[in-house]
């Protein structure tokens, strides 16, 4: 239901927020004091964007829920606009429909900007995880790490550090293992480059826009492009996710009729006609407002957009202070992200990637066609595969890119994993939605953390670098 209510956000804002997985949130198994010796080191699961309530006003008579926005609010402001989307259709009135539009945005989503530096309102609080007191931990249990998606990553990092400090002292361990989903993984990497990895003994990243996702980039700077067949795609992947079966067969079998019947087809016609008359007036008293300050945000933002949309959204006098904080962790972090893995695998530290494919992304820019977990480009997620685009291989005789003395294209013809920067540690799942996990995942990953040499692509049978996703059956099986 979160990413159904997440298309809705998308027609809506333009924007499609990363979702949040809970995984082994169980009761911990191992109660441990002083020095530990259960041989297992706690996991701090640092969690993706939206792990923690936004709130205006918060305590306060006047406190208002501001983030995540339920599925209540968004129905409240498709009400609201549907008069003003029929006087569109009669009138043809564009600015007046905009003048009903961003005002019920604004109200709605308006007090999450940040100021011209990057830091919130001060009536703003969010609801980020305390220090935790039960030291009691196990390989089924995680210490819940979640946080401001809105601000600067390395300030996040701070706190990170704080937190697990404390892990080690309530459960008596010189270590941790992190689990990175999501946005996590651009924290988790702030972390490593502010405070190194000696507190760390293994690390996954599920994921994680680590390299950023093209969608932050080409939204900013207002490549819009809405394509029915991927806006059938990212519907359809998303359903499962309902748990009804009956309800889901029943929104296939619409969607197909609709679209069989060129119903989808005129709407995205109709979406990509209005988007030129309205794009300018959303951008600048919406989208950037809220969006465009936000340090968390710009994390996302690939390198090769980033010069591009600083100069097209930040203003070099006014946002100074900021762009000097976006800077230092696009080029100290997200840039150098093959120094800081290399520098922590030789000193020991366990690192799995993983990544998946085939997926529709957010249908709503001119990169749709990127395959993907349904939110994460794969080439970003996997630091740095050569993917080929969704419904297409790399080609007839293709020879990969890196010749390490191992294969690292898959048996489908849709990855070359050798130039990623840590290619015996990635590992890639076909069809697996963004951190949508089930049993054989999770021992996917036990299989990993109670390991105690460097895993990689090779070890196991069992898990080689490419593997198909079977949710129905809880299982994940190699591709051969």
């Amino acid at each position: 239901m979160k990413r159904l209510t997440a298309v809705v956000m998308s027609a809506v804002i333009l924007f499609s927020c990363l979702a949040v997985p809970v995984y082994g949130a169980g009761k911990a198994e191992n109660a441990c004091s002083a020095a530990c010796d259960c041989g297992f080191s706690p996991m701090v699961y640092v969690a993706g964007l939206g792990s923690a309530k936004i709130y205006s006003n918060y305590g306060t008579e006047n406190e208002k829920l501001i983030f995540r926005p339920g599925t209540d609010s968004v129905t409240d402001i498709v009400t609201k606009l549907l008069p003003a989307v029929l006087r569109l259709i009669i009138t043809r009135d564009y600015d007046g429909f905009c003048d009903a539009l961003i005002p019920a945005l604004n109200d709605m989503l308006g007090d999450m900007a940040m100021d011209d530096n990057g830091d919130s309102k001060p009536n703003v609080t969010a609801l980020e995880s305390g220090l935790p007191t039960d030291g009691t931990h196990g390989v089924n249990s995680d210490y819940y790490f979640g946080y401001d998606f809105r601000t600067d990553p390395l300030v996040t990092a701070d706190k990170l550090n704080a937190y697990i400090e404390r892990v080690k002292e309530i459960t008596g361990h010189e270590k941790v293992n992190i689990r990175a989903s999501s946005m996590g993984g651009t924290i988790a990497t702030a972390y490593l480059k502010q405070y190194g990895h000696g507190n760390v003994d293994s690390i996954v990243f599920q994921c994680s826009p680590i390299l950023g996702t093209q969608v932050a980039g080409e939204l900013l700077t207002k490549k819009v492009v809405v394509d029915k067949d991927a806006v059938v795609r990212y519907a359809v992947q998303a359903l499962p996710e309902l748990n009804n079966d009956f309800v889901e067969k029943s929104l296939k079998a619409l969607i197909w009729l609709l679209d069989k019947t060129g119903v989808l087809g005129g709407l995205a016609d109709v979406v990509n006609r209005l988007v030129p008359k309205l794009i300018d007036r959303v951008y600048d008293e919406f989208l950037m407002p809220v969006l465009g300050k936000m340090p968390g945000i710009w994390a996302f933002v690939t390198d090769d957009l980033y010069e591009q949309t600083k100069a097209e959204v930040l203003d070099p006098v006014k946002n100074a202070s900021l762009i000097e904080r976006l800077d230092e962790y696009h080029y100290g972090v997200q840039q150098s992200l093959a120094e800081i893995f290399s520098s922590a695998k030789e000193d020991g530290v366990r690192v799995l990637i993983l990544a998946s494919y085939n997926m529709q992304r957010t249908p709503l820019v001119e990169s749709y066609k990127n395959s993907s977990d349904a939110t994460v480009d794969t080439k970003y997620a996997s630091a740095g595969a050569t993917v080929a685009l969704l419904g297409e291989t790399l080609g007839e005789g293709y020879v990969q890119k890196v010749n390490d003395g191992h294969n690292h294209v898959s048996a489908d013809n849709i990855i070359d994993a050798s130039t990623c920067i840590l290619p015996e540690n990635t590992w890639f799942v076909k069809d697996m939605l963004h951190c949508v996990l089930h049993e054989g995942i999770r021992d996917f990953y036990r299989w990993f953390y109670e390991g105690e040499e460097d895993y990689t692509v090779f070890t196991n049978a069992k898990y080689p670098q490419f593997l198909q996703n079977d949710p129905e059956n809880r299982r994940l099986i190699p591709i051969e």
